[in-house]
């Protein structure tokens, strides 16, 4: 038979137990509120920049400036907020509905 132990080979240097799960309460952040159910994290960013712009709108570019996405990925996101009714483009800037 081989000398060499089987088990645990990769915790030789640091021996020390690992803490568990209910020993340490762990402060966790609370989670963002996504303003409109069923948005995603960064669709709901590009909403609350769309909603902050108010009565004026944002074309694609000011959208993106402001959120800090792609216009294409701004452009993929005002297109779902269209299809579900959130959102409205008049000549070439979009308005948030509600």
């Amino acid at each position: 038979m081989s000398k060499r132990q089987k088990g645990r080979r990769h915790r030789k240097v640091n021996r020390t137990p690992r803490p568990r799960a209910g020993a340490l309460a762990v402060a966790t952040e609370p989670e963002v509120e996504v303003a409109v159910p069923g948005l995603g994290r960064h669709a709901a960013r590009t909403w609350e920049g769309l909603r902050g712009r108010g009565a004026a709108g944002a074309s694609l570019e000011e959208l993106a400036a402001a959120v800090g996405y792609q216009a294409r990925t701004i452009q993929k996101h005002v297109a779902g907020f269209a299809d579900q009714g959130l959102a409205e483009l008049r000549e070439d800037r979009w308005y948030a509905r509600v």
